[in-house]
């Protein structure tokens, strides 16, 4: 039953002046006017699913916007190597709408999904850019309180070489929707715009994990001490 309520598409493309043809495989599963609270069994399987498809791409991290500050914002670093910015037209409508909220109202708006959390991120009437230190092949999120009647369509938008956008499909009555993509070539960021006035959010956002410095320096001293026991055994 599961599978059969689960929308898996396969789009390939190729462009000219790169050389190679690039597969975007994009997976998404709606629990259509499902509670704040949940359960959220279609958008969980879809989850999971995609994070099989992204570890294929390596580590990967999600972001939850525990650690975030409430509030309305132009530039935000949300996860180590990953920065959110919104469009500057983008409106302020306050917590519980716009920016960082932990408020909820209703299944029909924006609300966390995060298992003893509470924030997430709005920005209906806008649009937020997800950028990447680190060139990602993977992306996924939790959509909530999306409704058809606000309009068909939420976009992502990204460039791996040629531009390009992905629609993901709307829920007819709000509740939780997940929806994750992977492509073969590489992009640096995704912007992501819901047009008219749905008051919607994001939610568990899974990107690639991108090391932290310490990482770097313990990989730099192992290959040093790799180095200095072939010298001496030389």
């Amino acid at each position: 039953m599961k599978k059969k309520l689960l929308l898996t598409m396969i789009l390939s493309a190729c462009f000219a002046g790169t050389g190679n043809a690039n597969t975007i495989t994009s997976i998404v599963g709606t629990d259509n006017g499902a509670g704040t609270g949940g359960p959220f069994p279609q958008s969980a399987f879809a989850e999971s699913g995609f994070l099989f498809d992204a570890s294929l791409f390596g580590p990967t991290q999600t972001i939850t916007f525990e650690n975030s500050p409430v509030g309305m914002f132009s530039s935000l670093n949300v996860a180590p190597g990953v920065n959110v910015t919104l469009d500057p037209s983008t409106p302020n409508f306050g917590n519980g709408f716009s920016g960082i909220s932990n408020t909820t109202i209703g299944n029909l708006y924006g609300f966390n999904v995060t298992t003893g959390g509470a924030n997430w991120l709005g920005f209906p009437g806008g649009s937020a850019t997800f950028s990447f230190a680190k060139p990602d092949h993977v992306f996924g999120a939790y959509f909530t309180g999306l409704q058809t009647v606000w309009g068909p369509t939420l976009t992502i938008s990204f460039n791996d070489g040629a531009p390009q956008t992905v629609n993901v499909p709307i829920p007819t009555n709000g509740g939780s929707e997940y929806f994750g993509f992977t492509d073969t070539s590489s992009f640096s960021s995704v912007t992501i715009t819901r047009p008219g006035n749905d008051a919607w959010g994001m939610d568990n956002v899974t990107v690639a994990a991108v090391p932290e410095p310490e990482t770097y320096a313990m990989l730099l001293a192992g290959l040093g001490m790799m180095g200095f026991i072939v010298r001496r055994k030389s």
